[in-house]
């Protein structure tokens, strides 16, 4: 299996080569390609591949260089063309990979099916010399996204405040945010701004952005913003250097939406990994929320049959229905900055949402698949039971979700429960069993 829940995504060297993405982007050039990347090291080599493989079939090549995804998807509409990003998203550096898009959207599960049939048949396709592709390179993409976050906020109620705010780019996001920032009015401070590497662990979670917290409280920060690798994801951190629980974070954004939305059915998407805070929150506002696989790709496709206002993951990933149809860290920032000018300071706003005990861990399983599959077999606990990705089995106290990742080497488990002590129980109980079936299987 080539795809995961976004792309392809493997160790490069090993599951993503130059070979790889030269006879992905050779299948996938049935129009021209626009060709980004973030700052991993191995970035260059994978995209120039790309870029012959798409110009070897006779089609035209645009190379962006180092862009935030969602501006790779923005060009690609621009365009209506397809698109490759070279990323592997919040994945370790020795990791790398593709994200594929056509006219601004990821591209579907039935054209990735398609994509895989075709390379592992060994499809191919050759110009003739005097028929082979042009590249060319195009600069003004970062521009044009800005430009559409700015079309989507208050500027004048941001220049006006002028938020103090700390940026830990850490990825492609360097490329743009904090320019996007500082447009804006914002005193911007800039963290791990570099353009090659990492300058912390690329998966922006309350360990890793240890030192972003730590700079807020320094610098009197209003608050602090984190990126993953090729920015689809944003992070808050409040003024007091803690960073916002992820489905708290995802509450406000509904909220928000929802509150400043003219679209009257007031529809939300997230994915089974929401929190019940999320569902009160979306619900407090007269909005219905409608729950999806997890991955972008599916609650992309669910805005577009709702028409739904917003739709986000409980993992910083935000799509916003006038923007782009894939998660978009740079405008998630500035929507970010956009609820502190307009409601106050973070922290306020965090504690006024209920939340329950949560858990998130994660078991190494080579067998992922086969595992859950054991695992689906093996769960005798009564409750309402889904199996649409991995399985959830919702209680009348809490709920337990069990699924292989789509982008490592794990089985998931996420859990949330009224009690504390209820949530301990289960949590050892399924780690136990977890761990059981991964050694069976393995």
């Amino acid at each position: 299996m080539l795809f995961g829940t976004s792309g392809i995504r493997g160790l490069y060297g090993k599951d993503v080569t130059e070979e790889l993405s030269l006879k992905i982007a050779n299948i996938f050039a049935d129009t021209d390609v626009v060709v980004g990347r973030d700052t991993r090291q191995t970035g260059m080599s994978l995209s120039e591949a790309a870029i012959s493989g798409v110009m070897a079939r006779g089609k035209n090549a645009i190379a962006l260089g180092l862009v935030p995804t969602p501006t790779l998807a923005l060009s690609t509409r621009k365009h209506a063309c397809n698109g490759i990003m070279i990323t592997a998203s919040h994945n370790p550096p020795e990791y790398n990979g593709l994200k594929l898009f056509s006219n601004g959207m990821e591209i579907s599960r039935a054209s990735e099916k398609e994509i895989e049939k075709a390379y592992s048949q060994g499809d191919s396709h050759l110009a003739e010399w005097d028929k082979v592709g042009k590249l060319s390179f195009e600069k003004g993409a970062i521009f044009e996204h800005m430009a559409l976050i700015s079309s989507l906020v208050d500027t004048a109620a941001i220049k006006k405040r002028k938020p103090k705010v700390v940026i830990d780019c850490n990825g492609a996001g360097s490329s743009m945010t904090p320019n996007l920032l500082k447009d804006l009015g914002c005193d911007v401070t800039v963290l791990n701004g570099g353009t090659v590497g990492f300058g912390r662990p690329s998966e922006p979670n309350e360990k890793n952005l240890s030192e972003l917290a730590a700079l807020v409280l320094k610098m009197g920060a209003d608050l602090g913003l984190a990126h993953d690798g090729d920015a689809d994801r944003t992070i808050a951190v409040d003024e007091k250097g803690r960073v916002l629980p992820l489905d708290v974070q995802l509450a406000i954004m509904c909220q928000h939406e929802l509150r400043r939305s003219k679209n009257k059915n007031k529809k939300i998407v997230s994915t089974m990994e929401a929190s019940l805070a999320v569902r009160e929150a979306v619900e407090s506002e007269g909005g219905s929320i409608t729950i999806t696989p997890v991955g972008s790709l599916h609650v992309s496709e669910e805005m577009e049959k709702q028409n739904a206002v917003f739709g986000g993951e409980p993992c910083g990933e935000y799509i916003f229905s006038k923007g782009i149809m894939v998660p978009d860290g740079p405008l998630a920032a500035v929507k970010m900055i956009e609820i502190f000018v307009q409601n106050g300071l973070l922290s306020s706003l965090a504690s006024k949402f209920k939340t329950n005990p949560m858990a998130r861990e994660k078991f190494s399983a080579k067998k992922k698949y086969e595992v859950v599959d054991a695992i689906k077999k093996e769960i005798k606990i009564e409750g309402k039971r889904s199996e649409e990705d991995g399985i959830r089995v919702d209680e009348d106290d809490g709920w337990f979700l069990i699924r292989a990742s789509g982008t490592e080497p794990f089985v998931r488990l996420t859990m949330e429960y009224k009690s504390k002590d209820k949530l301990e129980q289960r949590k050892k109980e399924l780690s136990r069993l977890i761990a059981k079936e991964i050694k069976k299987v393995s």
